[in-house]
């Protein structure tokens, strides 16, 4: 039985994306793709000329992926602390899966920034922005609601929370996975409850 190419590329992808997020993009290798897949490296080539097109394809899947997760909070009937709730949920997601080691791709790669191509910078930059505008919406929805207070603009404290969620990820790999990260959510998730909320 022959792979066909697409499920060979979804397979290099996921190989891929794996090794970026718990390694880092300077950490691998296309030979440490053609090796967990077990094509030629040339093989590799064929689906990715270079590690910048890899880059690219694996943020923008990454990217779509996300956002059809944050669009399924934000279209929901929930109020906005449950909206943030599981919005901070899906950064604990990476951790989920054994080795519980794996980072969120766009962290990763921004760790990476200065070596990463005009389009695959532009891409991370372009998910941060788009976080920053999902979080401010249920800032703002929540504190229409009630559920949620912000001391400040909602846009600094959008920024606040997506930094904080980054880094409890980072920092989570290396002290007790995901019931560190749970941790953590929950206290910023209490720095934005109402007072007697």
């Amino acid at each position: 039985m022959t792979t066909s190419p697409s499920d060979t590329l979804t397979r290099l992808m996921d190989v891929a994306q794996d090794l970026v997020q718990r390694r880092g993009l300077n950490a691998m290798s296309f030979q440490d793709l053609s090796e967990a897949v077990g094509i030629r490296k040339a093989s590799v080539h064929y689906h990715f000329p270079s590690k910048d097109d890899m880059v690219v394809k694996l943020l923008a899947r990454y990217r779509e992926r996300f956002a059809q997760s944050v669009q399924h909070i934000l279209d929901s009937e929930h109020n906005g602390a449950e909206k943030f709730k599981r919005y901070a949920a899906l950064f604990a997601e990476p951790l989920r899966e054994a080795p519980h080691d794996r980072g969120c791709l766009c962290g990763m790669l921004a760790a990476e920034m200065l070596t990463l191509n005009g389009p695959a910078a532009d891409a991370v930059l372009a998910f941060f922005a788009e976080n920053h505008g999902w979080i401010k919406r249920i800032l703002d929805e929540g504190t229409q609601d009630g559920t949620l207070a912000v001391v400040g603009s909602s846009k600094s404290s959008a920024q606040f929370i997506l930094s904080s969620l980054e880094g409890a990820l980072l920092i989570a790999r290396t002290q007790g996975g995901l019931k560190h990260m749970q941790s953590a959510t929950k206290t910023l998730l209490q720095m934005f409850r109402p007072l007697g909320g």
